[in-house]
């Protein structure tokens, strides 16, 4: 290139309009990309907090589909000291398979009796067979376990054949029933106290609190000591 053509080069240069800059070129390399972009993905829409279900005026199952285990296990014990046996229980922690002992003025050994609030979950005979070992660990022959489900067929024969007394969401019911109108008022008000709703951690016997996922904003019920124990215990929160 000659010393001529680049004078008129750089002349044409310095007459541009000043401000505009030219406009850089694409090539065919950024067009494709531009035209197989993925369009960014819309935000997820909020999602509600579950709302506690509104408790019932009358014994139905329910009832066991709307408390928490330590309600449950609230229930249980009430409904069987109405029976005039003395109930001791333990808020939290490791119970050793025994949920609620029970003691009669007509007996010096005690009943104990194991809980389970499960809502879909059938009991099976492995459950039973861990319950018998329990009572043959304290020395004892007889016992109650109990549960909001129900239990499967060999179960029952397991239970029948080992003297332990099963009582499954219907059989709770029908025990229900037969007290009187007063006692099932008090025991319905059992069931519905406090945040009934929420489940109770069983380590450290604290009622959980919701969090919510980042990646689907869904709920989740967590241990309110996360930030200071790190727990990182979790459970599904459903509507």
């Amino acid at each position: 290139m000659g010393w001529g053509l680049l004078r008129r080069k750089g002349a044409a240069e310095a007459a541009a309009p000043a401000g505009k800059e030219r406009a850089p070129k694409v090539g065919p390399t950024l067009l494709a990309r531009a035209a197989t972009a993925v369009p960014a993905r819309a935000a997820a829409p909020p999602v509600a907090v579950p709302a506690p279900p509104v408790p019932e005026t009358h014994w139905n199952a329910k009832v066991f589909d709307h408390i928490e285990w330590r309600r449950f296990e609230a229930v249980c014990e009430a409904l069987f000291a109405q029976s005039g046996m003395r109930a001791e229980t333990q808020s939290h922690g490791a119970d050793g398979g025994v949920d609620i002992w029970l003691w009669s003025q007509y007996s010096d050994k005690p009943v104990i009796v194991q809980c389970k609030h499960w809502k879909k979950r059938v009991v099976g005979v492995k459950e039973l067979r861990e319950f018998y070992g329990v009572l043959k660990s304290h020395d004892l022959t007889y016992g109650t376990f109990a549960t909001s489900s129900t239990f499967s067929q060999d179960a029952l024969e397991f239970a029948r054949a080992n003297r332990i007394n099963a009582q499954d969401r219907g059989g709770l019911l029908r025990l229900i029933a037969g007290r009187t109108n007063e006692q099932q008022t008090a025991l319905l008000q059992t069931a519905y106290a406090d945040e009934y709703w929420k489940p109770t951690y069983v380590n450290c016997g604290i009622k959980m609190i919701e969090r919510q996922k980042k990646e689907d904003l869904s709920w989740l019920w967590g241990c309110p000591n996360f930030g200071r124990t790190r727990c990182r215990s979790m459970m599904k929160a459903t509507q």
